[in-house]
């Protein structure tokens, strides 16, 4: 299958606390991959697509929660499910570039394997 996102997903294990539009009890889930436009998180609670969430990513390296006051759920299966990021604020936005930044994986240049040497 060819990936055709437009972002590409950084691995991460974050816990979400999200809400569905017009309802305000707070879920809870795993985010399991991020990018600039959007995540995927894993949750009992089942969330159909098209479905309008708020999310709030607590992401400990920060320091503080990124909140995505509006996105949308745009696939859902055994209970997993992918989010479009609508609107993020600018501290939100700067918060989540660093998280990104952070969680990022980068090639190790001072470890290099016996067999390279």
């Amino acid at each position: 299958m060819i990936e055709c996102r437009e972002h590409p997903r950084t691995p991460v294990e974050l816990q979400v606390f999200f809400s569905t539009i017009g309802n305000t009890e707070l879920r809870e889930g795993t985010m399991y991959d991020i990018s600039p436009g959007g995540c995927a998180v894993t949750s009992m609670v089942a969330v159909a697509p098209g479905t309008g969430v708020k999310l709030l990513i607590r992401a400990t390296d920060l320091g503080s929660p990124i909140t995505v006051h509006s996105a949308q759920v745009r696939w859902a299966s055994h209970g997993e499910f992918g989010v479009e990021f609508l609107n993020l604020t600018e501290l939100d936005r700067s918060r989540l570039g660093r998280l990104l930044h952070i969680a990022s994986p980068r090639p190790s240049s001072h470890h290099e394997s016996p067999a390279a040497a």
